[in-house]
């Protein structure tokens, strides 16, 4: 890696500095302090910082100081009184205001003929420091250190060490060398501006393959909460990018004819059919989940998502064997916890097998644990809140649904999400608010017949008689031999008394109790 400004290049790991004339002789402390400040040229560095990173931290006399400082200049063709390079900032410190371009050397670049195959492995992201303009408080670096740990925690994407993404420090961000070098096929990069009493902080998620931008935010907090606002950032951020490059990966695998899709492409296309919450698509995405498992046995992500994909064959009675199914899960879930213990998504199901057994509270464990090993994990969250739902803890049940929606806001378990709100609201007795949930949560997720059973008991409840009617009719399409039965199971709430309700509103719209 090198930088590049005017005539001038500098080569950090040479420890040399060369002009238009060639070489240029320079004392080591001046090039140290030249290195310092082209490597951080979009933000002050202190008179401290320096003295720290290239005296070690010593007494220096502010002698020693400016001599290394004037000898940088000089070198570059700048003075004290021109700055047109090392502009001083009065009471801050200094900074290196010329243009600066960071480039690879041709030597660490990996040729054609290396280029490593990397089908069929995990995607690739590259965290870049977020660059910053204006003068103050410097959080790009810190936002993100913060990201490259939260998505390091998601077992599915591999991560590239700050080490090697933070090399790539600059405006232009060079998507090729990224690609080849770094082996990333994503690339997050960002842009920090502080103005008045505010932080602007803007975000983009770009394919290194296509330049395509995948996703872009941007986030503006008050300084006076910043430390609280780096983690929503953080959050946000990192529930985005869990939703947003499966799709990318389930888009590029769309086009390609199941016996050419590698065991990625495989999972990341039939996670696309898992959440669409009907026995076809579920069918689909059983079959590609199982060829992806099949391609590479040590796929512990994947056996998680077949397991999911069971779980919904039980409680959406996809399949008519509900035991089959539960035994599946559980089956399916040990053994990607077997492979990945630290997966969340392989904690998750193994709470889910819980839920189907009948025993929902049993599951917690699981789902905390899903949780502490990663906190932005939307679905850990909303299981867990679901669960206590079921058990007529409320305000709990709203908090956890609550926290995945901020982190997940367009995750394709919303309708799901909604309805352990609505849950949480009937077992309160609040039958309009309930009604108002489950006709959201119907919304977002049509054919999700659970949904459908709420919504047409919680409109019942509400007095909404219409719309109750309009769901009961829309459910026995979809499952002409549903009954209340049937739905209750897979509600397992330990309130009986909100069992009742919902088996009387299910009645007076015309579902049988039992089969």
């Amino acid at each position: 890696m090198h930088h590049v400004f005017g005539a001038f290049t500098l080569y950090p790991e040479r420890a040399e500095l060369v002009g238009p004339d060639g070489v240029i002789h320079i004392e080591p402390k001046a090039f140290a302090v030249l290195r310092l400040l082209v490597e951080n040229h979009d933000r002050v560095v202190s008179r401290d910082e320096m003295i720290a990173a290239i005296w070690g931290g010593r007494f220096v006399s502010d002698a020693a100081v400016s001599t290394a400082l004037k000898f940088a200049r000089k070198a570059v063709g700048d003075d004290g009184n021109r700055q047109a390079m090392i502009r001083t900032i009065h009471g801050l410190g200094h900074r290196f205001v010329a243009q600066v371009q960071r480039r690879v050397d041709a030597s660490t670049v990996v040729q054609p003929e290396q280029v490593v195959d990397r089908a069929g492995q995990r995607p690739t992201i590259a965290v870049l420091p977020l660059t910053q303009a204006g003068e103050g408080m410097q959080v790009g670096d810190g936002l993100a250190d913060e990201i490259i740990a939260s998505l390091s925690r998601l077992r599915w994407l591999r991560v590239i060490a700050r080490e090697s993404s933070f090399r790539f420090r600059q405006d232009g961000v060079d998507l090729d060398a990224i690609r080849r070098v770094l082996g990333a096929g994503y690339a997050l990069t960002g842009r920090v501006e502080l103005s008045g009493a505010r932080l602007s902080v803007a975000v983009m998620l770009i394919d290194t393959g296509t330049g395509a931008v995948v996703w872009a935010d941007r986030f503006s907090p008050d300084l006076d909460g910043l430390h609280e606002a780096r983690q929503d950032i953080v959050d946000a951020v990192v529930g985005a990018l869990d939703l947003q490059i499966p799709q990318a990966e389930a888009m590029a695998a769309r086009g390609k004819p199941t016996e050419a899709l590698d065991a990625w492409g495989a999972y990341h296309l039939g996670m696309s059919h898992l959440h669409r919450y009907n026995a076809h698509d579920n069918a689909i995405a059983k079959a590609l989940l199982e060829r992806a498992t099949t391609l590479d046995p040590g796929f512990a992500v994947a056996y998680a998502a077949r397991a999911f994909a069971r779980f919904q064959d039980g409680v959406q009675w996809f399949g008519g064997d509900r035991a089959k199914a539960q035994a599946d899960v559980r089956s399916l879930a040990e053994r990607a916890f077997e492979l990945d213990p630290l997966d969340p998504f392989a904690n998750m199901v193994m709470g889910r097998w819980h839920w189907l057994a009948g025993n929902p509270d049993d599951g917690l464990d699981w789902y905390d644990r899903a949780i502490q090993l990663s906190p932005s994990y939307s679905k850990g969250h909303y299981t867990r809140g679901m669960i206590d739902a079921f058990a007529g803890r409320a305000e709990r049940a709203r908090a956890g649904v609550d926290l995945a929606l901020r982190l997940s806001p367009l995750d394709p378990m919303m309708g799901p999400m909604l309805t352990a709100r609505a849950i949480s609201y009937l077992a309160e007795g609040d039958y309009a608010t309930a009604r108002d949930w489950a006709l959201k949560a119907a919304r977002h997720s049509p054919t999700h017949a659970n949904l459908l059973c709420l919504a047409a008991a919680a409109c019942e409840l509400a007095g909404d008689h219409a719309q109750a009617r309009h769901f009961a009719d829309t459910l026995r399409r979809a499952v002409p031999e549903i009954t209340v039965s049937m739905y209750l199971q897979s509600v397992p709430t330990s309130r009986l008394d909100v069992h009742a309700r919902i088996r009387e509103a299910m009645r007076r719209v015309g579902i049988p109790a039992a089969g």
